[in-house]
């Protein structure tokens, strides 16, 4: 309402009529400067961001989408306050609305930022892109930059935020100290996502379980183990384990023993590390380490050979040792080189099969 002195005088808040009309046009040329600016920026940079792979004009773009109603009321203020002098009342409160528009607009920004910078990752990382624990990570990003934008807020508005955040410290720990398992396993869930000891899709041995990632949330990851039941570990135990990651590996060694009968001759002996060598090289992506005889015991004579396929694929390994096998015993056969009875064994060295 227009004070009777005011409106005897011609005047409002102080203000002549004239003024008023320098600071209705100046917020209109404002608002209107600012709307021109970023349509015509957004669709140029729109069509740019079309034409070139960089993330830095598609981010733009997203930035000037992010403009909202509160930035265009705050260039409004600023144009208005520019010819106009409030009486002290009516200046705090236009003071006060300039400050939450910029809250506003920063809450705005912030959610634009972090769903962009997610967003890129997500695609640029999709097997290890876990909904649960990505949305739980914006929303930890956006609660931290919140928290700052409402504090200088207050800063402003001329409330003493220190004793605000001594209390919100204390009151912190104490939380911190009743929640702390809770927020050990969500901070692994981060540690997971960030570092990316293993990605969901991931074949991984942890202690005696083998099994697939399914899962990675924010208190656990859950495995699909290779009999078929569902395994689910603490996220905070799982990091703390030894965890062996078989997708990541880039071959497979295998070590097999081989006993032949005690009466087998020295000739043939000698010739048994060709025989595997032979068949060792004569298939693709698997490299001869060793073979030897290492030793004689009642059973019969001791032939280890050792080789590495290399090749990341399960099922070519398993072929290739098979092949190797059955080459080998195809030409004990034909030699007539005779298997220690119930003493031929294949076996792979832990950890590498």
């Amino acid at each position: 309402m227009i004070p009777l002195s005011d409106a005897a005088a011609g005047t409002v808040l102080g203000n002549s009529p004239e003024r008023w009309l320098q600071a209705a046009a100046a917020a209109a040329a404002g608002v209107a400067t600012l709307w021109v600016v970023r349509a015509f920026t957004e669709r140029r940079l729109a069509r740019l961001a079309e034409q070139t792979d960089t993330i830095a004009d598609d981010f733009a773009v997203e930035v000037l989408r992010g403009i909202k109603t509160s930035l265009f009321v705050f260039v409004a203020l600023v144009g208005i306050d520019a010819f106009i002098v409030f009486p002290s009342p009516a200046d705090e409160a236009v003071r006060i609305v300039k400050i939450l528009a910029l809250v506003l607009q920063g809450f705005a920004w912030t959610n634009v930022i972090v769903t962009f910078w997610l967003g890129q990752w997500a695609r640029n990382n999709p097997r290890q892109s876990d909904r649960t624990t990505l949305a739980a990570l914006g929303f930890g990003v956006r609660v931290v930059l919140w928290s700052l934008l409402v504090l200088l807020a207050l800063q402003n508005y001329g409330v003493n935020i220190t004793t605000l955040i001594t209390g919100l410290g204390v009151g912190g720990i104490a939380v911190a100290l009743a929640i702390q398992n809770i927020l050990g396993d969500l901070f692994a869930a981060l540690s997971i996502v960030l570092d990316k000891p293993f990605v969901i899709g991931d074949t991984i041995v942890v202690d005696t379980v083998e099994g697939v990632v399914e899962k990675v949330g924010l208190k656990t990851t859950r495995l699909r183990s290779v009999n078929g039941e569902q395994v689910v570990f603490s996220n905070a135990d799982l990091l703390r384990s030894r965890i062996r990651n078989l997708a990541r590996r880039e071959g497979r060694r295998y070590v097999l023993h081989t006993t032949v009968a005690l009466n087998t001759d020295a000739v043939q002996l000698s010739a048994i590390p060709d025989i595997f060598r032979q068949a060792v090289e004569g298939q693709p992506y698997v490299a001869l380490q060793r073979t030897h005889l290492i030793g004689t015991t009642p059973a019969g004579h001791e032939f280890e050979t050792a080789f590495f396929v290399n090749h990341a694929d399960w099922l070519l390994a398993l072929d290739a040792r098979q092949a190797i096998l059955l080459r080998v015993y195809s030409v004990f056969q034909r030699e007539g080189i005779a298997l220690a009875s119930g003493m031929a064994t294949v076996t792979s060295v832990r950890g590498t099969a």
